[in-house]
């Protein structure tokens, strides 16, 4: 049986310390989305709680205000936590209405030329968000 040098104890202490710093580093990131959305909801709310006479008398636009502005937050959120090459909202979902031209898959980055009409999925990875390349 082989006796382990002090050069290979080495090689694991500065693995196991490069896994405990990974594993750290990732916990962080997840505490600070946690925390970012808690602080999203919490603010949400208590606007809602203030100004509940305006939800009741202006409902319906102001759901769909609130929506936008949702939506808006998630996006930059996904955006950003994701490092997308190109942003969600500048893609094209597939089985919507697209221009003929070139598409590139946003998952695995295969170039899928389209006809016009409704965007098909990846015709490698069936994924269905595409970013427009032009023709």
């Amino acid at each position: 049986m082989k006796k382990d040098t002090d050069q290979d104890l080495d090689l694991v202490q500065e693995a196991k310390k490069t896994l405990e710093g990974a594993k750290n580093w990732f916990l962080e990131d997840v505490e600070l989305m946690k925390a970012y959305w808690h602080d999203q909801m919490g603010y949400m709310e208590a606007w809602v709680d203030a100004n509940w006479h305006l939800v009741q008398d202006q409902g319906e636009e102001l759901v769909e205000d609130l929506d936008k502005r949702e939506d808006a937050a998630l996006l930059w959120l996904i955006n950003h936590a994701n490092s997308n090459p190109v942003p969600l909202e500048q893609c094209v979902v597939a089985g919507k209405e697209a221009d003929a031209g070139r598409y590139i898959c946003m998952d695995c980055g295969h170039e899928n030329r389209h006809e016009g009409g409704s965007l098909a999925t990846c015709e490698v990875c069936h994924y269905g968000v595409m970013y427009y390349q032009g023709e």
